[in-house]
């Protein structure tokens, strides 16, 4: 049902950043609406720029043209279909942007992350195939919102979706107490995999050529420094005769220094997005040393485990920095990415992560 607020807050027409197959367009598109019983619409307080939009700007990965971009957002229901239960107008919620089709072969044996999509076309994902939330309302179905806690901040919950991904890798490479986990690049996902790694007793060691991101890894990690300071020597006061059990890729690039320090029997994680990267292994390093190279695909049922993370952990709203309005989006994007590659950016006030807030 509607609320008594729900016509007058909105339109037929919203403003939308939607990809146009070379860059984003401010656009102006109708605004969603219920088609479905179980539907639920949100009025979008925050939406996060994440680095997969900042890798199809780039163009490091393909972006679906015609799709309104964005898939990390919190905000407000404020109209439920007649079989909606579980939420109501006014409720908080976090979006769970991944929306396995529940017929394919790989959702009917329980893999959802690995949904090829009703079309065996992949997983429909909003902000990515299907229309995102870098725009004021969004439309998507009951079991794909979750109810914030009454204290959280927006900022802690928009980490959910990208705490989900880490979870999930940490979960799939069998992370436990006690291991050493070093984590190569402290952009975003990496401060959240310190963090995580952290809260589970891990000795954690980062690295990061950007001066802000490092001085952010140094109050997370049991270590942190530029690349060219994580020597022998380093590793071998802070783990023995050693290397690290656990090694995150959190740039996509870095698979070379992974292989460096992954202790045999060891496992590497490529978790940052590049598609352009590429790097030729030797099976027989793999083989030998008994080294996994985890490929963990999209988070399986680490939602709900996110969202409880966030809530524990709120320091995890100090990576969203910087706040824009839609049509800031120029400035928004062209400020993330110079923060990627200077690395004298100001230490006082480093941009981590930005948002568009409505």
């Amino acid at each position: 049902m509607k609320s008594e607020h729900a016509e007058c807050a909105e339109s037929r027409k919203m403003p939308a950043l939607v990809w146009n197959s070379q860059r984003l367009n401010l656009s102006e598109l109708d605004t969603p609406v219920i088609t479905l019983a179980t539907d639920v619409k949100v009025k979008i307080q925050m939406t996060g720029i994440c680095g997969t939009d900042l890798a199809v700007i780039t163009g490091k990965e393909p972006g679906v043209p015609g799709v309104i971009r964005g898939h990390e957002a919190v905000g407000t229901v404020i109209e439920t279909g007649r079989n909606v239960t579980g939420l109501k107008a006014g409720d908080r919620v976090v979006i769970d942007p991944n929306h396995s089709c529940g017929k394919c072969r790989f959702c009917l044996q329980g893999k959802q992350h690995l949904c090829t999509g009703t079309d065996g076309q992949g997983m429909p994902i909003a902000g990515l195939n299907k229309n995102g939330t870098f725009a004021p309302w969004f439309v998507a179905e009951e079991k794909y919102l979750h109810k914030l806690p009454e204290q959280m901040s927006w900022e802690a919950a928009l980490a959910t979706e990208p705490l989900a991904c880490v979870l999930h890798n940490f979960r799939e490479s069998r992370v436990r107490e006690g291991n050493s986990v070093l984590i190569l690049g402290s952009g975003p996902m990496g401060l959240l995999c310190q963090f995580v790694a952290k809260r589970m007793g891990c000795t954690t060691v980062s690295i990061e050529i950007n001066a802000g991101r490092l001085a952010k890894a140094q109050q997370i990690s049991d270590y942190a420094c530029p690349p060219e300071e994580l020597t022998a020597e380093r590793v071998f006061r802070i783990l023995g005769d050693k290397k690290f059990d656990i090694v995150i890729d959190a740039v996509g690039t870095q698979m070379e220094i992974a292989e460096r320090w992954v202790e045999r029997g060891g496992t590497i994680i490529p978790f940052g997005i590049n598609g352009k990267y590429q790097y030729t292994i030797s099976p027989t390093f793999y083989t030998q040393n008994a080294v996994r190279l985890l490929g963990a695909g999209e988070y399986l049922n680490t939602f709900e485990d996110a969202l409880q993370f966030a809530k524990d952990v709120p320091e995890v709203s100090a990576l969203i920095t910087h706040k824009y309005s839609l049509n800031q989006f120029e400035t928004a994007i062209q400020e993330l990415l110079q923060n990627r590659t200077d690395s004298k950016v100001s230490l006082e006030y480093p941009v981590l992560k930005s948002a568009f807030v409505f």
